[in-house]
Parts: C-alpha cells; structure tokens; sequence
C-alpha cells in the first residue's frame, strides 16, 4: 500500500501546529517595529494561514505514530520550518537562493551567511536570524532525546533506554524529556543574556547573541562577530556557553533529578578540547609570537567555536599558517556530544569507533575470548558498531560527493572541501578567504547555495533520515 490518506493526517496536523507556532515571532517582530516591517506582516499572514488550515483539515481525535510517519514527521518539520523561515527574507529583497540559503543556515544552525553589512541590516531581519537558531537549536535536542534514539540511526539506538522505555525509572518520559529540556534551554539562554548585558552589550545584542550561542549557531549582528566587541569577558562568556550548548541536555536532567555527574562522552570531549587548546596556544607563542593572553584567547575560543559547531570569530584561524588551517578544517568535522545543539559526527561515534578498534584487536589476540565493550556503563551490541561504522561512512561519502559537485558548479578546491565540510557538519565558516571566518557565502554561485542549503538539511538529519526517503520499499507496507 502506498503510502497515503490517513497515514498523514497527524503529521500534516503537527506540521501545521509547527508553522502556527513559528508565525507568533513574526507578529511580535512586527508589533515592537511598530509596522515598519512589512515583509514580516505579510509573512505572518501566509504562515498563519497555512498553519491554521493544515490543522483543521487534518485534525483527529487522538494523535499516534508509527515507526514510518515518526521519519516523515521528523524530515517534514525541518523542510517546513525552513520554507517558513525563508519567507520573511524572500519578502525584505533578498534572491530566492540567498533567502533560502539563509533561512536554512539558521533553521539548522549552521551559522553560514550570505548576508553583507549586517551593521545595517534591519533589526527586525537580526533578530529573525537569530530566533531561527535558538529554535532550530532546541528542534535538534528535541529530535535527539525523543526521536532518534527510537529511530536507531548511526549507533543512537544505543540511547533508547534513556527516552523511551518505560523500565528506566530515574528518567521521565520522552514528552517529559522534552518539556524538561526546554527550560534548561531557556534558562542556559537567560542567563546568557544577563551576562552579555552586564559585560556590556546593549540588550537587543545580548538576546540576539544568546540566541545563537546557546543553539551552537553563530549568527552575529555584526559582521566582525564576537570579535566586535572589545571587552575579553564577554568572549569568554561566549566561550562558556557554547560549551555548555554543546554537551548532552540529558546529563543537565540527570544532574538535577538523580544528581548523577559521571559521563564518558563529555569526559572525552573536554580532555580533547583542553589538549587541542593547549598545543594551538604553544604554536602560536612559537611559531606566530602570539603573546601568551592573545594565544590562549585566541585558541580556546577557536577550538571551542569550530568544535561546539558554533561558528563565531574573534580572528581568522585560518590565515595563521598551514597548521591551523589544516587542524581546524579535521576539527570541522568532530562536533560535539551526542543529545545537544551540535552538529558535526559527534563524539559518542568517535568514542564507538575507538571501541570497535580495540574489539577487533582484541579479538585477534584471543579468538576464544568472550570480549565486550561498553559506553556509559551500557554493553555496546554489534548493531551499534555496525550503525556507527556505517553513519561515518555514509557521512564522509556525503561530504566528498558534495565537494564535487561545489568544484563543478566553479568554486575553487579550497572552496569546495572545506564548504562542504562546513555545511554536513553545520559549523556554517569554511576555510580560507572566501567562505571563511573572515568571509561568507555571498560570492558563490546560486546553483552551489542550493546545494550547500541540501547539504545544511542532509547533516542536520543525520544523513539516514533523508536517505531512507529514497528507498522504495519504505513507501510500501
């Protein structure tokens, strides 16, 4: 049977509560502009529209999910929310493939922008931005915890005791979970906002920035990003919060419910950040006559920006020299914990890959041997390993294929790599002069924003999401 009528009632009627909910912030937009925004009303009008009527044309008693409607809800909402976002900058001026482009940068907080002068740039248009990411942001955790873990995709069914069986007594429920996770987003939000204020920015910086540092985005309202403001603290501020936008919202509920701290993954992550930080700051003492303040600066924020997937500067790492042009772009790929705001392969999938490493060694020194792995104190099955391995994979095909495709449609080698990698990972600035810290994507050709805007959506899915849709027997019963 194919796959139609009833099957898509409730997931055209959450869509339309989706696109409901997202057309509220354009209202308000408009209402503190005092209607000096027009595109904003006009865009509140269709998405309202739309909204309303998808959720009266498709409304029900009660509202369940199969396996199969649970991967069409989870793509259909981030393709819905970034048409949604894309109308308000279609509407200001901007081409169709710059507003789309932008629209799907923030939705998926990528951080990539085609914008130019953003000193100028209408507030209303600021502040769109960067709701798109604080909401994408809290979409990602939410998918994360509640639906790819029941999904099992790329080793995250590893997860699933953790959100959706009713046996684990010390966490609640997925819709719990979810609920839970968005007040700690809110506060981690608040209280970076009061913190940027008292740092020194003015009030509609200090919400726009923690917006988009809680989310791990990355878009500024200036065009120097955090490098425009003067004051170290308001930078390490920044620091401080991508991080925390960047490990497990689990571990926040779990530290508050059953005061459990303990965790391999952000374990792992922070020994690896702090040794990265520490041998990019002896580099550049040494070999660049960095002063010892300027260095350390420099590269905590650095590392942690392109780790975190944030994508904020304070300096162009990648005009240092061959060396940090070369680790930032590996660092483009690492991400961050697995079950935040992060895009990138994630360190749980790191950690898995170790493992599996060890298994086969192992296994090869003793043949007989009963050899198991585990990870956060969990027995690791071959399925996991297998779902890891064959995720990396994917990913890494992903990544090169698109790469040919940028080199094709005229961008340069450097260009291509790197925004590729940039995009599949959504860490949003590239490598080099052109898409890099000190760059954006305005230059580059209409035909490669379209792809790069695939690309945003592909890593943000986790790759098998998407790819599932492409396969026939998933339209079958």
């Amino acid at each position: 049977m194919v796959y139609l009528g009833g099957e898509l009632r409730p997931i055209l009627f959450v869509n339309g509560a989706v696109l409901a909910i997202i057309s509220l912030p354009l209202l308000i937009i408009e209402m503190l502009n005092r209607g000096a925004d027009q595109p904003f009303l006009k865009a509140f009008g269709v998405i309202i529209f739309i909204g309303l009527g998808l959720m009266l044309a498709a409304r029900s008693g009660s509202i369940t999910f199969s396996h199969k409607q649970i991967f069409v809800l989870t793509a259909s909402i981030w393709v819905v929310l970034t048409s949604a976002a894309t109308l308000p900058f279609y509407l200001y001026g901007m081409p169709l493939s710059d507003a789309v482009f932008e629209a799907t940068s923030g939705i998926t907080t990528t951080g990539a922008t085609v914008l130019v002068g953003l000193d100028e740039t209408p507030n209303s248009i600021l502040m769109w931005r960067a709701f798109l990411q604080w909401l994408g942001g809290i979409g990602i955790v939410v998918t994360a915890i509640a639906m790819l873990p029941f999904l099992g995709i790329g080793g995250m069914q590893l997860f699933r005791t953790e959100s959706s069986e009713s046996s684990d007594k010390e966490l609640p429920s997925a819709a719990k979970l979810a609920s839970t996770t968005l007040w700690v987003y809110v506060a981690l939000t608040v209280l970076c906002a009061i913190a940027y204020k008292v740092e020194g920015m003015t009030v509609f910086d200090a919400i726009a920035h923690a917006f988009t540092t809680v989310a791990t985005g990355g878009f500024s309202t200036h065009d120097a990003s955090i490098g425009y403001f003067s004051n170290p603290l308001i930078k390490w501020t920044c620091i401080i919060f991508m991080f925390l936008g960047s490990i497990p919202f689990l571990w926040y509920i779990r530290a508050i419910r059953v005061r459990q701290f303990a965790s391999e993954q952000i374990k792992t992550y922070s020994i690896g950040i702090l040794l990265i930080v520490v041998v990019l700051s002896f580099w550049l003492v040494n070999a660049r006559e960095f002063a010892w303040s300027d260095a350390i600066l420099n590269a905590t924020f650095s590392v942690v920006s392109v780790m975190t997937t944030s994508g904020f500067a304070i300096s162009d790492y990648s005009s240092w020299g061959g060396f940090s042009a070369l680790l930032f772009f590996f660092l483009i790929f690492s991400g961050g914990c697995t079950g935040s705001t992060t895009g990138g392969i994630k360190i749980m999938r790191f950690i898995i890959s170790a493992k599996m490493v060890r298994q086969i060694v192992r296994r090869q020194i003793f043949p007989n041997g009963i050899l198991t792995e585990k990870y956060e104190g969990k027995k690791i099955s071959d399925g996991v390993f297998i779902g890891v391995a064959s995720f990396v994979f994917i990913f890494f095909v992903s990544f090169a294929v698109f790469a040919i495709v940028l080199m094709a449609l005229g961008l340069g080698f450097e260009a291509s790599i790197s925004g590729s990698a940039a995009a599949i990972t959504n860490v949003g600035p590239g490598i080099g002069s052109i898409i890099g810290p000190s760059g954006n994507y305005a230059d580059i050709p209409s035909a490669a924003k379209w792809v790069l805007s695939l690309e945003m959506i592909l890593g943000r899915l986790e790759i098998f999401t998407l790819l599932i849709f492409l396969t026939p027997r998933f339209w079958r019963t």
